[in-house]
């Protein structure tokens, strides 16, 4: 049998096939039939089965701990049991598990993957609009309000939101590379980073921290039927709802029309919950705070800097500069 790490993408995901072929005999349903849909941070499969369809979804070592992937499950579990949000539902197998270990010989070690219910619909970056960002504010207010009442399980492990650099080693306010980090750069991101930790270690002295979702962007927003649904759940994190709203004004930022998608999305926000900012500027803050982390990242797995940094950099300016647009 071929070297599974010489294999090419298509390789690797018939493998990967043939091993969760196996895996959901686990699980209490009939499967028709499977369809791949991607081999990006993770292996995804769509499985058409007589309950509906599912996301069968592999662990990658790469991208977080396997307790990141049991605490996102038992999030999902008790969201889908505590609100009325639309969101991704795990199913458990038959011995009651949301994360099923495959042992395969398809495999060169063993896996780990979990079923959850197929969100349907386009991704919200194709309809951004006033209404789709009022009802997406009501959504994020829905998921803050379910989540204080969970509490972790067994095998509960995710990362802890408390600062600029949470999910990898801090590398660009510390890197000697006067091609990617020259000074004047360099002093920027650390301005930055200075007035973020400082609005992150305020936030987090005011109270106790809930699960938020983290990674609120338009490609993890699905519009079925005018309705929107919440997924990939991936990168929950210890954190407080300002974060979580930051994450997903991160995305929509630098547009022309965010004075106005910000005022929607706040405008529903508050039919659920009271608006946790004192100003948009505390909210450029957690921005900031995102597109730190993601410069951080590109550079850390060498993700085309060379390109990527310079865009950073004209954004945080006028982050810094207070800005509209």
């Amino acid at each position: 049998m071929q070297d599974f790490k010489s294999l090419t993408k298509r390789g690797k995901a018939q493998r990967y096939r043939r091993a969760l072929t196996q895996a959901l005999k686990a699980y209490p349903v009939e499967v028709r039939s499977l369809r791949f849909i991607s081999l990006e941070s993770k292996s995804v499969y769509r499985v058409y089965t007589d309950s509906g369809c599912f996301a069968a979804k592999f662990h990658d070592p790469r991208e977080h701990a396997l307790s990141q992937m049991m605490g996102e499950m038992q999030f999902l579990d008790h969201v889908s049991k505590h609100s009325e949000l639309c969101i991704e539902t795990p199913l458990a197998n038959t011995k009651g598990e949301f994360v099923t270990e495959i042992k395969s010989i398809w495999l060169p070690e063993p896996a780990h993957v979990a079923l959850c219910s197929w969100v349907p619909g386009s991704q919200l970056k194709d309809f951004i609009s006033i209404r789709s960002y009022r009802h997406l504010g009501k959504c994020s207010a829905m998921l803050h309000k379910a989540s204080p009442s969970f509490r972790p399980g067994r095998e509960f492990g995710i990362l802890t939101n408390n600062q600029v650099f949470y999910w990898d080693k801090e590398t660009i306010l510390s890197r000697q590379d006067r091609e990617l980090l020259p000074k004047q750069r360099q002093n920027l991101f650390r301005k930055g980073a200075q007035l973020a930790q400082k609005a992150i270690k305020k936030i987090w002295r005011s109270g106790k921290p809930i699960i938020i979702h983290n990674d609120l962007h338009p490609c993890n927003v699905k519009v079925h039927r005018g309705n929107l649904s919440l997924y990939d759940f991936e990168d929950i994190t210890w954190g407080f709802p300002v974060q979580d709203i930051g994450t997903a004004m991160y995305h929509i930022r630098f547009r022309n029309d965010y004075p106005e998608l910000l005022g929607a999305f706040r405008e529903d926000y508050e039919h659920v919950l009271p608006w946790p900012l004192d100003s948009d500027q505390q909210l450029d803050r957690f921005v900031i705070a995102r597109l730190l982390m993601f410069a951080n990242y590109v550079v850390n797995f060498n993700i085309n800097p060379i390109k990527h940094l310079p865009q950073f950099e004209t954004k945080l300016k006028t982050l810094l500069n207070g800005k509209a647009s």
